[in-house]
């Protein structure tokens, strides 16, 4: 029983111990999972407030271009054919506050270049080119797409804007830019290595880009215009970079004035890389602890295996120590009995036969108890004194009333012998002498609890007693002073009615 019982403990601790890893486990994984969440939100949250950076520097872009040439146009006059030195001084005046690599064009309606900032361009004929052509048809200001110098290869955007004398078109005005002027910008945001800034047109083609791209690019089909500036003007999201393949966290503001959208990217694996270096060294501190748990975990249930497998083997030499004894009560009994047999077979007189068989009797009475109902440090007195009176009463083949109040007192084994001795000698005594009067004879036997651990035995017939003083000491006598000095108790005749025996005595 008790080696089921640790096992049971051994599993339930088993089991208590591998939930308590799961949750701890549990825990460091949600907190994980939390904080990577948390750390693409922080990543979303800073492409988005960098995207406004970009747009309010794209704003200012388009505002100081849109200026530039305004003042390009006023400097020119009514005709673009007058003094072209006078006219060049007027036109670089009017672009004073752009960055160095703005530069400057005035092209005529035939396409030959009027006026340029740019000592260096070729004379040819731009007609061909989109921020000539729309500008020509009809549009007063043009943003180009991503272009590639026919001067430097270099890629640039171009602002643009249709020139009108009495209504009549004249020529274009026009501006490039460098794209690497975005890099200055980038730089100054702090999104990391493999961060890109891009201007788009609201058609989807490239304005500019830093790090630079070749050529025009068109991203009309590109997730931010299928999927996310349909719901909304400005916002952030995740998503691999048509241009170079890079997973980024990308943010994207308009420029409801301009058509253009502001576009501030951080490199996924870069940003995510900084994350996972503080799950690392958050780690480094949690596993050594969760490995410290599962060992502290596997030493305790090997301790309480060991201490199974001890009480298993207390069970088993208990098992076997109880087999013993029950074999030695049971031998005594059975010797006991022998003494009985071989007390018939000597013609002795009728009262002492019967009394050493009852006194053999009542001895075996006890080890019968022991091996029967395995009470081997103490016996149930109830039980132990109803079946010992029983064989004194077939023994005299009496017909006398008994009455038995016993409480439920357990009587230790040092004490049944003595107890069952004396009980026995009282008893067949007052079946000797109560009924010699008497038709029928009573005999009643109370046994109570008393305080501070004492008991008291009350043994009472309604013979017609005697006197202790002049009472021969027989060898009944002798048994019970002895037995009361071995209870270490104290005992007393009184006659009232009969004869009443009392005995006082210790209990554990």
């Amino acid at each position: 029983m008790v080696t089921k019982t640790i096992a049971g403990s051994v599993r339930v601790a088993t089991i208590f111990i591998v939930a308590t890893f799961l949750v701890y486990s549990s825990i460091v994984g949600a907190l994980v999972y939390h904080g990577h969440s948390s750390a693409e939100d922080r990543a979303e949250s800073s492409a988005a407030a960098a995207a406004k950076a970009v747009k309010i520097n794209t704003g200012w872009i388009v505002e100081v271009a849109r200026q530039a040439l305004r003042r390009m146009d006023f400097a020119l006059g009514s005709d673009v054919q007058s003094s072209q030195s006078a006219t060049l001084v007027s036109i670089k005046d009017a672009l004073e506050g752009l960055p160095d690599s703005a530069k400057a064009y005035i092209v005529t309606a035939e396409g030959q270049t009027l006026y340029t900032t740019d000592p260096n361009a070729p004379n040819i004929d731009i007609r061909d080119r989109e921020y000539f052509a729309v500008p020509a048809g009809g549009q007063q200001f043009f943003t180009s797409s991503l272009l590639t110098s026919r001067i430097d290869g270099s890629p640039i955007f171009t602002f643009s804007q249709r020139l009108e004398r009495e209504g009549a078109f004249v020529g274009v005005a026009i501006i490039s830019f460098d794209a690497a002027l975005l890099g200055e910008l980038l730089a100054s945001l702090g999104l990391g290595q493999g961060a890109a800034l891009a201007i788009l047109r609201a058609d989807g083609m490239l304005v500019a880009r830093y790090p630079p791209v070749d050529g025009p690019l068109d991203l009309s089909q590109h997730v931010i215009f299928k999927d996310h500036l349909p719901n909304a003007d400005a916002g952030a999201y995740i998503s691999t970079s048509p241009i170079d393949g890079e997973k980024r966290f990308v943010g994207y503001q308009t420029l409801p004035d301009s058509a253009l959208i502001a576009i501030a990217s951080g490199r996924y694996d870069e940003t995510m890389a900084r994350f996972w270096r503080r799950v690392q060294v958050f780690l480094a501190i949690v596993i050594p602890t969760i490995l410290a748990l599962a060992a502290c975990a596997i030493w305790i249930i090997r301790l309480l295996r060991r201490e199974a497998q001890k009480n298993e083997a207390l069970e088993t030499a208990l098992e076997a120590n109880t087999m013993l004894f029950r074999e030695i009560h049971h031998r005594v009994k059975n010797n006991m009995q022998s003494m009985q047999a071989l007390v018939a077979m000597h013609k002795l007189p009728k009262t002492v036969e019967t009394n050493f068989k009852l006194r053999l009797a009542a001895m075996s009475t006890v080890h019968e108890h022991m091996y029967n109902h395995d009470k081997y440090a103490a016996l149930d007195a109830p039980a132990f004194i109803a079946s010992m009176t029983e064989n004194i009463f077939k023994a005299h083949g009496a017909s006398e009333h008994l009455s038995l109040d016993i409480d439920r007192i357990s009587i230790s084994h040092e004490q049944a012998t003595s107890l069952a001795m004396l009980i026995n000698e009282v008893v067949t005594n007052s079946l000797k002498y109560a009924g010699s009067d008497r038709d029928t004879a009573e005999i009643r036997i109370r046994l109570k609890l008393l305080g501070n651990n004492r008991a008291n035995l009350v043994i009472v017939d309604n013979g017609p007693g005697f006197d202790p003083k002049t009472r021969p000491l027989g060898m009944g006598t002798k048994i019970i002073q002895g037995m009361a000095l071995q209870l270490q108790g104290t005992y007393s005749y009184a006659f009232d009615g009969g004869t009443i025996f009392s005995l006082e005595f210790p209990v554990a």
